[in-house]
């Protein structure tokens, strides 16, 4: 069964759409003025819980609110995202808005939902058929190391249980490229040529110095390496 988050300043749902949405074998979750504020907050644990979202607009009559919402959500989820919404020519302008901040669709107040809960039906099954395959545990090739995941925008990198580490500029290069080499052996050589690229004599030196801190960072134990591994005489290999 679905569980389907819906807003509604008032704290009401109209009959015909408990009607409708219950077609989808739904449980409907109300959420209050209260619980909306909470979901402007980051890891919010409610959105963690729902399988679509669904924000009631016609008579919110707030553009603003509305929009700052749909960012945060989206800044938080790709959980499904639909705004129920007058359609009036008027409101056709905030209607595109809702759609390019991230909102998956509209639906139009008072008109017949035979559409749009199709497409809801759709999406839910795609997003829960993903979200199913996302939870198999892919074991690694290797050692069964667990998921590792770079994080370009904030020069970092996600390690086991989703801990973001930041890295300095040179680390991340460093780091992004054994990541695109994962699981080959690089030369002290070619990480050196490929993150720092000029002159300097004693290359060997500065990456495995570099390598050391970024073990103080990423590794649990540095003596015994789970992720960047010493290839001996050769370089490293990222071990994922």
């Amino acid at each position: 069964m679905y569980k389907i988050g819906y807003i509604s300043l008032n704290n009401e749902l109209g009959e015909q759409y408990e009607k409708e949405l219950k077609s989808l074998q739904c449980h409907i979750e109300m959420i209050d003025k209260e619980r909306t504020t909470q979901l402007f907050a980051n890891n919010n644990n409610l959105l963690q819980q729902l399988d679509t979202l669904i924000i009631e607009d016609y008579n919110l009559n707030n553009l603003n609110w509305v929009c700052e919402l749909i960012m945060s959500i989206r800044k938080q989820t790709t959980l499904p995202l639909w705004i129920i919404a007058s359609s009036e020519k008027a409101n056709r302008t905030k209607r595109i808005i809702y759609l390019q901040l991230g909102a998956d669709g509209i639906i139009d107040h008072g008109q017949d939902m035979d559409e749009s809960l199709l497409m809801m039906r759709n999406l839910l099954k795609r997003f829960k058929q993903r979200e199913n395959k996302q939870a198999v545990v892919q074991p690694s090739l290797i050692n069964g190391v667990a998921d590792f995941k770079l994080v370009p925008q904030n020069l970092s990198v996600c390690v086991e249980n989703g801990k973001e580490v930041n890295l300095t500029k040179l680390e991340f290069l460093t780091i992004e490229y054994l990541h695109k080499h994962a699981r080959k052996t690089k030369t002290y050589e070619e990480i050196y040529q490929n993150v720092w690229n000029d002159t300097y004599q004693n290359r060997k030196y500065r990456v495995s110095n570099l390598v050391f801190h970024l073990r103080q960072k990423l590794e649990l134990d540095i003596d015994k390496p789970k992720y960047i591994k010493t290839i001996r005489s050769k370089g490293y290999m990222l071990n994922i």
